[in-house]
């Protein structure tokens, strides 16, 4: 089930022992997540004496509330199907539950999880999966003792769903292909055993950041892969170490789309420093449930490129939408309208990147800003940039990345500008290369002559709109304001 090779670099060593025992630490020493629906029961909630995996049933009729789905016995081989909560343990009876076996199917399977912390993300998708019209949808609840390694409990709990979907398919005639696993985490795993046990034929798999400590050393049969669904997109946030703190997130590609966001560690909107210890270490990770959740009902497209890094992505050389036997650039999310639809997929497998805001719905337009340099004078600088409208501003952005640059007279230098899309009709780009050198003598600061700016919306080949300037000198550490000049 793993395929090697390609990808976006990871940096960091892989110090799983580390990352586990600290995350285990926030999970279990730090507060509980705020849940607007505390009202609701439905998740198992002891520790139970040995695996313990049911599925629960969410509609609009019910409520935000899940209720257990109570199958039919038949097609299950003895032991392995999901038995009754063991005598005394709490929980919901099954619900009135309407079930559509010729509708689409989402399964959400959340990843490990101490017993008092119920993962009420996974609640808070359902109801946007409602909202968003769909019938059937379900999430994968279960436990494992405190004990239980957690790669052998995750074949387990893959398995067993493998075999319940299989009683759905057998006893209420429904199609692998209507069905979707949705994985964060673990759960990722979990989902890519699943497919893998019903030997590839569901229609899609989705993994949420797949979690990489111990399953990186682990069998590979283990891990999420594109064998394992007919379409298998992975969306990874947490690639990259939060130090001193290796990925949570496996950094190589696994599906047939690889989303990989922004720089994999200390995501827009996340803390930047250690201060606050559970959110520090867990806030990128966890990204990656928030950006599916808000594409189901979303009003703008999170757009990738494809693209072999992300320093590639950074430096602009990734501003096209070509990749051999597909032609469009691929969009994160619930929505793949985009997508071709024959199957098997025709495409070879690719990763793709792209930056997000901080908040909801977390879409930016990209640009690409060319700057064309004359004037005999060179410096080595960062580049700062902020565009204005009549009525929004961007925040300040660096766009030539922390190390300092090299400006060569006479070159075009190229930068990603991910533009909030909020931020429309700019006026003027604010310029302001950062040299580092400390000048109290204006005739000492160096002055860069810029023939030109361009700035173009991408993709390109959509023919979007696109602003120029004229000629304008910036001084090193001095903030210049130069007027862009729309041309459609």
């Amino acid at each position: 089930m793993e395929r090697t090779g390609g990808g976006v670099e990871n940096s960091g060593a892989d110090s799983s022992l580390v990352v586990w025992s600290l995350l285990t630490f926030c999970l279990l020493s730090g507060p509980a997540t705020g849940d607007q629906h505390a009202h609701c029961s439905e998740f198992l909630c002891l520790s139970p004496p040995s695996l313990l995996v049911r599925l629960l049933s969410f509609s609009s009729e019910q409520g935000p509330c899940g209720y257990p789905l109570d199958l039919p016995p038949s097609g299950l081989p003895s032991g392995q199907g999901l038995p009754p909560l063991p005598p005394g343990f709490p929980g919901l009876a099954p619900g009135p539950v309407a079930w559509s076996p010729l509708s689409p199917t989402v399964v959400i399977v959340p990843g490990r999880r101490p017993a008092r912390l119920q993962p009420s993300w996974a609640r808070v998708m359902a109801g946007e999966l409602l909202e968003a019209g769909l019938v059937n949808v379900l999430v994968a609840d279960w436990l494992l003792p405190p004990e239980q390694e957690i790669t052998e409990g995750a074949r387990q709990v893959g398995e067993r769903l493998a075999q319940t979907i299989k009683t759905l398919l057998e006893d209420q005639g429904s199609s692998p292909e209507l069905f979707h696993l949705v994985g964060f985490g673990v759960g990722a795993h979990v989902a890519g055993v699943t497919g893998a046990c019903l030997e590839g034929t569901i229609g899609r798999i989705t993994g949420l950041d797949p979690f990489s400590p111990v399953f990186s050393e682990a069998d590979s049969s283990l891990s999420l892969d594109h064998t394992d669904a007919q379409y298998v997109d992975v969306i990874h946030t947490n690639f990259n170490p939060n130090e001193p703190v290796a990925p949570l997130g496996v950094p190589r590609p696994l599906g047939h789309v690889d989303f990989y966001i922004g720089r994999g560690y200390q995501l827009p909107g996340c803390p930047q420093a250690l201060m606050k210890r559970e959110q520090y270490l867990l806030c990128s990770h966890q990204r990656a449930y928030r950006l599916f959740t808000s594409s189901i009902r979303s009003s703008c497209p999170l757009t990738a490129f494809p693209c072999q890094g992300v320093e590639d992505f950074q430096r602009a050389r990734c501003t096209h939408c070509h990749h051999p036997g597909l032609n469009i650039c691929p969009q994160l999310g619930y929505d793949i309208s985009w997508l071709p639809l024959d199957r098997p997929i025709t495409f070879q497998p690719l990763t793709a990147v792209l930056d997000i805001t901080a908040t909801d719905p977390f879409c930016v337009t990209p640009f690409l800003l060319e700057v064309h340099l004359e004037g005999n004078t060179s410096l080595e600088a960062q580049l700062f940039i902020q565009l204005k409208g009549d009525v929004r501003k961007t925040p300040v952005m660096l766009v030539s990345g922390p190390p300092l640059m090299q400006f060569e007279s006479h070159q075009i230098h190229q930068f990603l500008v991910s533009v909030p899309h909020t931020v429309q009709e700019f006026r003027t780009i604010v310029l302001h290369f950062y040299s580092q050198r400390l000048l109290y003598l204006a005739w000492r600061k160096r002055r860069i002559h810029i023939s030109h700016l361009v700035l173009t919306q991408l993709p390109r080949h959509q023919g979007l709109v696109s602003y120029r300037t004229r000629s304008a000198t910036a001084v090193e550490n001095h903030r210049v304001d130069v007027y862009l000049q729309k041309e459609e």
